[in-house]
């Protein structure tokens, strides 16, 4: 029988390179002669926890290594979350009127007909764990909109593309969601045959600095299930360092097993800076991605 040696491996704080260049388009001939935007919703969504685990797991018997690690982003008050948003979105709105495409508030209400507002359904401003990424990862996250306005919630934003079919208009959406860093989470098992060993080692790494995430970015509807998307691909990254103090709290160590939480508490200003510095660079990609494909 095989010798089963696990290890886990918990880094706190780390830093890697991560693509920034790369965006998703489908269904690109929305985009075609678009003169103008008419924007039916824009949100940023602001993650306060995320929890990711890497684990291993013998066929033969119970051994394995689990390690696992959760961030908690506190200090984001409403203030700062408001004064972000609205101000990538009057950048988003400066962007899209620089390269000559004029913008068009779209109001779903006005669009549809009226027995379907009884269906139209919006979201406080603040709302919680309604972004696009909760079906990616366990995070948790406040979304906010400008101005401060209620919202169509991501998983509602179909009753935009109802609009479309009705009134037509070809409306699109802007959803971000941006994180204090990235939990990346690795498992893996080697076997030596020659010493009768099997070896399992799990890895979690925590890389701080803001990120505009992966799937954050435009989506434009023609009918509820028809929709173009224009997305950022990988997480814009700036490796400016955690944006507040980090501390770590309850690190168990068992050798097959490690879990920790580390904390951040922010610092409004540093997380003021990062956060438009990275939504600045994602509105830019966007506009000109869609500037190029109009």
């Amino acid at each position: 029988m095989n010798k089963i040696l696990s290890f886990t491996v918990i880094l706190l704080i780390t830093s890697a390179a991560i693509a920034q260049d790369e965006l998703f388009i489908d269904n690109k001939k929305f985009f075609k002669g678009m003169d103008q935007v008419n924007l039916a919703e824009f949100t940023v969504s602001f993650t306060t926890s995320e929890a990711k685990s890497a684990s291993t797991q013998s066929r033969t018997n119970f051994s394995g290594a689990k390690s696992a690690l959760k961030v908690e982003t506190n200090g984001l008050t409403k203030e700062l979350i408001q004064r972000i948003t609205d101000e990538a979105y009057a950048d988003f709105i400066s962007k899209l009127e620089a390269k000559g495409i004029k913008v068009g508030r779209y109001v779903v209400e006005d669009k549809v007909n009226k027995n379907m507002l009884r269906y139209i359904k919006r979201t406080e401003n603040f709302a919680e764990n309604v972004d696009h990424y909760q079906a990616y990862s366990a995070i948790s996250t406040i979304t906010a909109s400008p101005d401060g306005q209620p919202f169509i919630s991501y998983k509602n934003q179909f009753q935009v593309g109802l609009a479309a079919k009705q009134s037509g208009g070809k409306p699109i959406n802007v959803n971000y969601i941006i994180n204090s860093g990235y939990i990346q989470a690795n498992a893996n098992t080697t076997k030596n045959n020659f010493m009768n060993e099997v070896y399992t080692k799990t890895k979690v790494a925590f890389l701080p600095g803001i990120q505009v995430w992966w799937r954050s970015g435009i989506e434009g509807w023609e009918k509820h299930n028809k929709k173009a998307e224009l997305k950022i691909n990988k997480h814009i990254y700036v490796e400016t360092g955690a944006p507040g103090d980090l501390i770590t709290k309850n690190k168990i160590d068992l050798g097959r097993y490690g879990r920790a939480t580390l904390e951040i508490r922010v610092d409004p200003d540093k997380y003021y800076t990062d956060a438009m510095n990275v939504l600045k660079q994602a509105n830019t990609k966007l506009v000109n991605a869609l500037d190029d494909a109009r």
